[in-house]
């Protein structure tokens, strides 16, 4: 019997975008220029540090591919030069280098135009870059994925203006890009096409089967973030590009669970809480595949979302309750939130009072009393340095001794500060 030909197209990886946007409150004072940005040592430990939350999640570390990063890089200056952020490029546009990412990555000679990539802009390093990554969760899954497996990371920084930057990380898959470098499969068992940079390319379908396997086998069964015992977790969620939470401008850091189906056929979570370190619940909304409004999810993804924000230096508790392949199991673990520097001074109410002592720096924390409380323009003395830890905390610092007070206003909210030597 002769074997029959098939054309078959499986598209086992999408193109996928996600950007994080982080907008500041304008600040109405002088402020401190963040100095240039060694590019190389930040794209070397946005690489380690990425690497080091997959290990410690339970995945393989990434490769690396020059051709991802010549395409994350252009990118990276491309967003920087005309302060822009997303994936998308004009070609009017100074550094113009391709209007997609697939566009991108084929023009560097990767030979696949199927890759994930995530955005932030604007960041102050590194690890503030990746950690916002993770806080968002469409951008977390980006990293978290059990198929893609090589990355390039592209950073750039204005050169006029530190505080502006990108980070670009672009993420395909080893052997994929491997594959379509060899020569076009010519036999008569069923074959992919449409995947390579040439698209009438065809790859045996089982060694491209296979392929995956191999990757997803790499990983653990369960993959869950934040990872037990991780420590120094952000403790809230903003905005994310498609946005999850529409309805909240911040809520609380969301804890994700996947199953591997490399191990599960068919898994059902029966149950997914989360509980304060005096085993108080922590009010949530559970998303999965059906509920996510930008139907991003996959069938193995699962995430918590506190409807406000958790609290800073706190432990958590999570407990997964989920039937795999008709054995029911369960999965507890816990975390802690970051610490922050003391003084640490908490604010509840819209017109509040405080004293400080000058040259000591303060932490304070304007706790929302919404899931729409965030601080908005700031108005406050030239000599005060004050940085972000997020859109709800601060660090204040009275360089001078020329105040016994002052007034520190953020739309509706008006903080008197006194002064004491």
């Amino acid at each position: 019997m002769a074997v029959i030909r098939v054309l078959v197209l499986v598209l086992l990886i999408a193109s996928v975008c996600y950007t994080f946007w982080y907008e500041k409150p304008e600040s109405k004072t002088i402020s401190l220029k963040a100095p240039p940005m060694d590019i190389a040592y930040q794209r070397s430990m946005a690489l380690d540090y990425l690497n080091s939350l997959r290990e410690d999640s339970g995945m393989s570390r990434y490769y690396t591919n020059n051709a991802l990063q010549k395409a994350a890089s252009a990118h990276a200056k491309y967003l920087v030069l005309n302060q822009k952020s997303g994936h998308y490029e004009s070609e009017i546009d100074e550094g113009y280098s391709g209007e997609t990412p697939k566009d991108r990555v084929l023009s560097t000679n990767y030979q696949v135009g199927l890759i994930t990539e995530n955005v932030t802009v604007n960041s102050q390093d590194y690890k503030d870059s990746v950690d916002k990554l993770f806080a968002a969760i469409y951008h977390r899954f980006g990293f978290l994925d059990f198929q893609s497996d090589e990355i390039g990371i592209g950073v750039a920084q204005d050169s006029k203006d530190g505080a502006k930057n990108a980070f670009v990380y672009d993420m395909g898959v080893y052997e994929l890009n491997d594959l379509c470098t060899q020569k076009s499969y010519s036999g008569n068992d069923r074959y992919v096409y449409g995947i390579c940079k040439d698209p009438d390319k065809r790859i045996n379908e089982d060694e491209f089967q296979s392929l995956f396997r191999r990757i997803k086998a790499s990983s653990k069964k369960v993959i869950i973030y934040p990872y037990e015992g991780q420590e120094d977790v952000p403790p809230a969620f903003y905005n994310e590009t498609p946005d999850p939470l529409p309805e909240y401008d911040v809520s609380g850091f969301p804890i994700s669970i996947q199953f591997n189906d490399y191990y599960y056929k068919e898994v059902q979570l029966l149950s997914f809480k989360l509980f304060s370190e005096d085993g108080e619940e922590i009010p949530t909304i559970l998303m999965d595949k059906e509920s996510d409004p930008n139907r991003i999810f996959k069938e193995s993804q699962y995430a918590l979302f506190p409807t406000k924000r958790l609290s800073y230096n706190s432990r958590y508790r999570v407990i997964a309750k989920y039937e795999a392949d008709g054995k029911k199991e369960s999965k507890s673990w816990s975390f802690s939130t970051k610490s922050v520097s003391k003084p640490f001074v908490i604010i509840d109410d819209d017109k509040a009072q405080i004293t400080i002592k000058p040259h000591t720096l303060y932490t304070i924390y304007f706790r929302p009393k919404d899931a729409h409380d965030l601080l908005s323009d700031l108005h406050f003395p030239a000599d005060i340095e004050v940085k972000f830890l997020d859109q709800n905390t601060i660090t204040l610092k009275l360089n001078s001794n020329n105040h016994d007070s002052f007034v520190f206003r953020s739309g509706g909210k008006s903080l008197t500060v006194h002064i004491t030597q």
